[in-house]
């Protein structure tokens, strides 16, 4: 089930976006990648927009928007290739306006699922020893 993220969800998406995001710091080479830092306060302070893939009351999947960029796309690592992240961005594109996105360019499954949405890349740029990948969906 998809549902709107709720201010009661943050702790549980700090959560599944760590486990997510120790992965994609994997695919990208880093130990110190920059969304492993952020806290509780980080996303309180932020009231992320977007909605929440649960199974059996958990959350185990996420996407959050902001002024028409996708900021997260995550999905617990326990729960992936299940396509998850595929209906969460078909849920976006069915309810708001969501047509940028970045991610590390060497994160080939989420540049992968991206192509697959009819993102392009635009334009690439280094940010804390990182290359990002800026996609736009036309």
């Amino acid at each position: 089930m998809i549902r709107s993220l709720q201010p009661t969800d943050h702790a549980s998406l700090l959560e599944v976006q760590r486990r997510a995001y120790q992965v994609e710091a994997r695919l990208l080479g880093t130990t110190d990648f920059p969304p492993l830092r952020e806290t509780i306060d980080d996303i309180n302070t932020e009231v992320p927009t977007g909605f929440v893939y649960i199974i059996d009351d958990d959350i185990v999947g996420a996407v959050t928007i902001a002024d028409g960029t996708i900021t997260r796309l995550i999905v617990d690592p326990a729960y992936f290739r299940q396509g998850i992240a595929q209906s969460l961005l078909r849920y976006v594109f069915e309810h708001s306006l969501a047509k940028h996105v970045m991610t590390g360019a060497r994160n080939l499954p989420a540049l992968t699922l991206y192509g697959r949405f009819g993102f392009t890349e635009v334009r690439r740029e280094w940010h804390e020893e990182i290359e990002l990948v800026f996609l736009t969906r036309f």
